[in-house]
């Protein structure tokens, strides 16, 4: 039997609870190995309000809170620079282990966007697509999946599953943590430690970060 391994990528501006459930309810579903991916430089969206390095470290702390050794971290995209397009980032993946087969799990709202992704083709070749409902996003996994199908693309092996997630927005708690709020609630432990260690996220318009994520006025 192929071994196969999920990716699951994303921003992670802060990685928060909800991530660390989907990541965890993942495993549960599907019983395999979760490569979580944060992007370098993410290409469709703002820059983020922490270095790729800073949000490498906290994610990495994060999961090391989850305590599950079936889950990892991988700085392939932030390794590699430029835009994070997921095509290349699964072209690198596969190319380092080609035994294994991949899957890319997306939340309902993202793999409504696919179509307008960089190399699509190339994405739904290299991965088995994973789509996931979530509290609070009204778009449900299965109707993406059919959408995409009427629309050509060959997904005749996409799965579609259920989390659990707290209802968390990462853009909600960079204002919280830009404003100077108790965030502990909403974030990993270690990860709320080395956020107030490093004054991360403690910046307004103007700031400039330095390569260890630490945010100085402009």
């Amino acid at each position: 039997m192929r071994r196969e391994r999920v990716v699951f990528g994303g921003t992670f501006d802060p990685p928060h609870l909800g991530h660390m459930a989907v990541i965890s309810g993942l495993r549960q579903k599907l019983g395999v190995p979760v490569l979580v991916v944060p992007n370098g430089r993410p290409p469709h969206r703002e820059a983020p309000g922490a270095s790729a390095q800073a949000r490498l470290r906290l994610l990495r702390l994060a999961v090391a809170e989850l305590g599950d050794p079936l889950v990892s971290v991988s700085d392939v995209e932030v390794r590699r620079g430029g835009p994070s397009y997921t095509a290349d980032t699964l072209e690198q993946l596969q190319a380092e282990a080609p035994a294994a087969g991949l899957l890319i799990a997306l939340g309902s709202d993202a793999a409504a966007t696919l179509p307008e992704w960089e190399r699509v083709d190339v994405v739904l070749r290299l991965a088995r697509l994973v789509v996931f409902d979530r509290s609070g996003v009204e778009q449900r996994a299965a109707g993406v999946i059919s959408d995409l199908r009427l629309a050509g693309y060959p997904l005749l092996d996409a799965l579609a599953v259920e989390v659990m997630a707290p209802e968390l927005e990462a853009s909600e708690i960079r204002e919280r943590l830009v404003a100077g709020s108790d965030c502990s609630e909403q974030l990993a432990r270690a990860v709320w430690s080395e956020i107030r260690r490093e004054g991360l996220y403690r910046h307004g318009p103007g700031a400039v970060e330095t390569d260890s994520g630490i945010i100085a006025s402009a």
